[in-house]
Formats: C-alpha cells, sequence, structure tokens
C-alpha cells in the first residue's frame, strides 16, 4: 500500500515534467489539401497566460499585428458572445485586395470560433482554442481552419500559401501576446 502511494505521489510530481512547454518550439502547422477546400490544422505553446492571448486574438482594430495579410478587420454586428466582422485582405494579381465576412463565436480566455457568413471565400471557418498550461502562466493555442476560394488556384500554390501564412501568423500571434501587458 505504501509502495503504491509513493508510485502515484512520484506520478504527479512528475506529470508536470512529462508535459513540458515548448515554448520556443516553432508552430507545429499541417495543411491538407480537400477537394477545392484547403484544411489545416496547428497548435503551439505561449508563454503568456490565455487572457493576454485572448486579448491579442480579439482586438479586431489591431489584428493586423499578427495578420500579415490583413488591410482591415470591422465589427459589422455584436451581440452577447458573438460578432459579425469584415476582413480585407490583400490578395494577388487578379484579386488584389479580397473580403471575408464572418460570425465569430467569443467565449473570452478559452474559444475564438468562426463561420463564412459572406465575401469572396466559398467557405472559411474554423476555431481558436486557448488551453491554461505551466500553471496558468502559459497558453496551449490550437487553431483548425478550412477554407476555400472561388475561381482557380493551382493545389501547390494554394497549400504552399496557407502553409507560410498560418505559420506567421502563429508566430506573431506569440510574440504579441507574449509582449501583452496581460502577459506579465
Amino acid at each position: 500500500m505504501r509502495l503504491s502511494a509513493v508510485v502515484v505521489l512520484a506520478g504527479l510530481t512528475l506529470a508536470p515534467l512529462a508535459a513540458a512547454q515548448q515554448y520556443a518550439a516553432a508552430p507545429r502547422v499541417s495543411v491538407q489539401r480537400q477537394g477545392r477546400d484547403g484544411a489545416a490544422q496547428a497548435s503551439m505553446d505561449v508563454q503568456a497566460p490565455p487572457a493576454a492571448v485572448w486579448a491579442v486574438l480579439s482586438d479586431c482594430p489591431n489584428a493586423g499585428r499578427y495578420l500579415r495579410r490583413l488591410i482591415s478587420c470591422r465589427v459589422l454586428e455584436r451581440g452577447d458572445g458573438w460578432e459579425i466582422r469584415e476582413h480585407r485582405v490583400r490578395g494577388w494579381l487578379l484579386r488584389p485586395v479580397m473580403t471575408n465576412v464572418a460570425r465569430i463565436e467569443l467565449e473570452p480566455d478559452r474559444r475564438f470560433a468562426f463561420r463564412r457568413v459572406g465575401g469572396d471565400w466559398t467557405r472559411s471557418d474554423g476555431e481558436w482554442r486557448l488551453t491554461p498550461i505551466d500553471g496558468g502562466r502559459g497558453t496551449h493555442v490550437e487553431y483548425n481552419v478550412a477554407a476555400s476560394l472561388a475561381g482557380p488556384l493551382p493545389a501547390g500554390m494554394s497549400r504552399a500559401a496557407m502553409l507560410d501564412d498560418i505559420r506567421a501568423t502563429l508566430a506573431a500571434l506569440r510574440r504579441e501576446a507574449e509582449r501583452h501587458p496581460a502577459a506579465s
């Protein structure tokens, strides 16, 4: 009986070491092509509490700090726990500016989900999930998205662009959250 209590106690003591945070690790990103859609899953650890990550993630006027192709973010409507947002983003030669209008479900410090309701995309839905780690001093961030644009776009170019954009977005989100006042 004593030995099992020691084993359980040792397991509880060492458990945080087994789930060590990866604050310096590059964001993990996986992108797949699904017919005309692209889908991605990404995650990273941020050395800031969920409130700091949330403050950056939910700040529409300053979203360009972590969304590098964003021209503007505007809240069109707002309700209890939701918003309708319009994002205008830099496109490419044939479409220099694209618009995405999405309904955002807001669960402060936990979840930021979005679903397309208008704009140039034919599909754009996903979510950001924030999980406290390291006794609440850090945040595990998960990002999932499925998106599709109308019109032709070579599969390799869309996958490569999505992979590059998501990596850059997560790295910038981490940087902004770690220097946010709520991080200290």
